[in-house]
């Protein structure tokens, strides 16, 4: 059928009487008829590369979702007025077959000198020593906690009060590192509620000779 029969329109009177004008009816085309065959085409392609960006997408959101190597909890700092040495704690688990050191730590923005340090006891005599290396069991974890390891923080960069958060970047003898937030706390605050207890391979929270 020629389209322009299609288009013709015909004509109602309305009630109003004989003398109103005639009003055009809707035209008879559909909605779908305004696009071309080649523009239907490229909606179909985009549709289509819409679904397998999608689908692309799937597996590295699931990546992003599994579990870390390496993870830090209940991470804070013991804080000491007028600017002395603070100490820094936490609860760090190695999820890997692996075991893992912990070997060094910075926080440029905000210590000047960061080092890892442990207490032990000798002769009734606390001391602290410093230590060139944390190790961390496969599939384990340790606890630096006061009267054993920990992260010593010396020479602050800036005006370090309680509640702040400092990150602190932890750093691994195979080369990984690993960044957490430390929250502040004041010298008399309880520390920060930790796992109920450790499980097989746990490093011992203090150290003693």
């Amino acid at each position: 059928m020629n389209p322009s029969t299609l288009s013709r329109a015909f004509h109602v009177r309305s009630a109003a009487g004989p003398d109103a004008r005639p009003v055009p009816a809707v035209t008879r085309f559909s909605r779908f008829s305004r696009f071309s065959r080649p523009g239907l085409r490229v909606c179909a392609a985009l549709l289509g590369a819409a679904a397998l960006c999608a689908a692309l997408a799937s597996p590295a959101l699931a990546a992003r979702r599994a579990p870390p190597e390496l993870s830090v909890e209940h991470a804070w700092i013991r804080w000491l007025p007028a600017g002395l040495p603070a100490a820094g704690y936490l609860q760090l688990r190695n999820h890997t077959d692996k075991p893992v050191e912990l070997v060094n730590a910075d926080s440029p923005g905000y210590y000047s000198s960061v080092m890892l340090h442990r207490t032990v006891s000798k002769g009734g005599v606390s001391r602290m020593e410093e230590v060139e290396r944390i190790p961390v069991p496969a599939h384990g974890e340790v606890r630096l906690a006061p009267g054993g390891y920990h992260i010593m923080l010396l020479n602050p960069k800036r005006t370090i009060k309680p509640g702040m958060h400092v990150p602190i970047t932890l750093r691994f003898a195979d080369g990984r590192d690993l960044t957490a937030s430390f929250v502040v706390r004041k010298s008399n605050a309880p520390a920060p509620a930790t796992a109920p207890a450790a499980h097989p391979g746990s490093t011992p929270a203090t150290s003693s000779d």
